[in-house]
């Protein structure tokens, strides 16, 4: 970057590689802030709808504004979610997320990332939420985009220090919430 360039940015920024950042915030790679577990279907003679075993989610179908809604459990996942993790959609479509009510089955359509203490879980989840439409461009396939481990490990994300991005998380929920307490009084 020029000096020019840099000169143009307002006091207390810098330029980054996703453009201009607060000069205490980072640029980091996702899988340097969190642990990334692929799912992996159990085999379908594990599935049923009477809530035996751990909520079984195989993609987005069950994703609702911010948990999951599962409709089917399994009695023998392979891959297992902990509760509070985001659940991010890897397959048709890439990018949503939601966080994990409980220990759930992640089937081959989502991964889970369970932060570490670098960052926040819900700034992590709202960032990723932003994030959606550059990770759909990270996408592979011509009939059906997906993305891989290798993708997430690598993605480049901004992080703030850790009391910002609790105060942005804050700030956030609080819109979520009010938006949430907004639907169910129009809902009633």
């Amino acid at each position: 970057m020029s000096e020019a360039a840099q000169d143009a940015l307002p006091p207390g920024f810098k330029m980054t590689e996703l453009g201009p950042l607060p000069e205490d915030w980072q640029v980091v790679r996702l899988g340097e802030v969190a642990d990334i577990l692929m799912g992996q279907s159990p085999s379908s003679s594990t599935y049923n709808s009477n809530g035996i075993g751990l909520p079984f989610l195989q993609g987005k179908a069950e994703f609702g504004e911010v948990y999951p809604k599962p409709v089917k459990w399994c009695s023998s996942p392979i891959r297992v979610s902990r509760s509070g993790s985001i659940l991010l959609s890897v397959r048709a479509p890439v990018g949503d997320v939601n966080i994990a009510f409980s220990e759930c089955c992640i089937g081959r359509g989502l991964a889970s990332l369970t932060v570490r203490d670098k960052a926040d879980n819900w700034f992590l989840f709202y960032l990723l939420r932003f994030s959606k439409t550059k990770l759909e461009e990270r996408g592979t396939g011509t009939t059906f985009k997906s993305i891989n481990r290798d993708v997430l490990q690598t993605f480049p994300i901004p992080l703030p220090p850790l009391a910002e991005q609790r105060a942005i998380a804050h700030v956030l929920r609080t819109v979520q919430e009010a938006k949430e307490a907004t639907e169910r009084v129009i809902a009633a």
